[in-house]
């Protein structure tokens, strides 16, 4: 996987944190540095955590599968993709509350299924251990990133660009599926 490959598939699974992290930054009143660190680290080491976790066990399944590999990978970026695309664009009033451990790490980790499943598909596919490890490096600083960026800009930005971005992120996971199936 080339580097524009890993930024993309790191500013994809950054967009759902984006999204909750903007939505939930109201429930959060006014921001200090801290709140914001401390929600940007909770969604950075989840993903991070998750994506590699996910690599790690495809890893170990990917020699009973691998002439299927490429398909499986495929089809798991597919239905992430088209999953983020679908609950982008359904209308919904839901409120996010990032107050207290249990409501952000419940948060955090909503947001980063997609990663677990997105690093068994890649270690089906072949990805070799240290462009796991790049890639769950680029992921935790993405995330992070994500997370400050929407925690400081508040829901008003989540508001506007958030249906266009999940979207987006939909369709960059899709892509990336087909380069795996290609």
């Amino acid at each position: 996987m080339d580097i524009m490959a890993i930024i993309l598939l790191s500013l994809s699974l950054s967009v759902d944190t984006l999204a909750v992290s903007l939505g939930g930054s109201v429930s959060l009143g006014k921001v200090r540095f801290a709140e914001e660190a401390k929600v940007s680290l909770a969604f950075g080491i989840m993903q991070a955590a998750l994506i590699f976790l996910g690599w790690l066990l495809g890893a170990s399944v990917a020699s009973f599968i691998h002439k299927a590999a490429h398909v499986i990978g495929f089809l798991i970026l597919l239905y992430i993709g088209g999953s983020m695309i679908w609950s982008a664009l359904k209308k919904s009033d839901e409120q996010v509350d990032l107050k207290g451990v249990k409501r952000l790490l419940m948060a955090a980790f909503s947001t980063s299924v997609d990663a677990f499943s997105v690093g068994i598909s890649l270690a089906i596919s072949g990805m070799a251990p240290a462009e796991a490890l790049t890639l769950t490096a680029a992921v935790f600083v993405m995330t992070v990133l994500a997370a400050a960026f929407g925690v400081s800009c508040g829901s008003v930005l989540g508001r506007r660009f958030g249906v266009s971005a999940r979207v987006l992120g939909g369709l960059v996971l899709i892509y990336i599926g087909v380069r795996l199936l290609v």
